[in-house]
């Protein structure tokens, strides 16, 4: 559903929306857009549609890239994350997804050190230890 002349005297102004919905607002300037911007709490994605304003767009980018996680030029907003990163600002989607982060995130970093001449030991540890695993399967 697209809802149009949506202004900050409306909840839907102010909320985060998870559905099929997209809140049509229109700003008298590009202050009152960034200014809107940095009295939200959530700060997933922005969608800023131009046909020929390069200039504007940019002034939008840049003044947003620290309010939003990510900017969508003639786009739609959109979750993608097994292609691009997902990432929000301030109290939505704090910090960035992607199917690597998230393993990342999950995973425990360890360096193992050994001696050069133990190469063959390394390589009979690395076929009995789950956490050398080369690939994620479970057991």
């Amino acid at each position: 559903a697209v809802v149009a002349f949506v202004d900050d005297s409306m909840r839907l102004f102010h909320e985060e929306q998870f559905g099929p919905v997209v809140p049509v607002g229109k700003f008298d300037d590009l202050r009152a857009v960034v200014d809107a911007a940095k009295k939200s709490w959530s700060g997933q994605q922005v969608s800023i549609f131009t046909q020929h304003d390069s200039k504007s767009a940019a002034t939008l980018i840049d003044a947003l890239s620290t309010i939003v996680g990510r900017a969508n030029l003639n786009l739609q907003c959109q979750r993608g994350p097994d292609s691009l990163p997902f990432s929000g600002r301030r109290s939505s989607a704090m910090g960035t997804m992607s199917v690597y982060d998230a393993i990342r995130a999950f995973s425990v970093e360890v360096v193992i050190a050994t001696h050069p001449d133990d190469a063959d030991l390394v390589t009979e540890i690395e076929a009995n230890s789950n956490l050398l695993a080369p690939d994620y399967a479970a057991d």
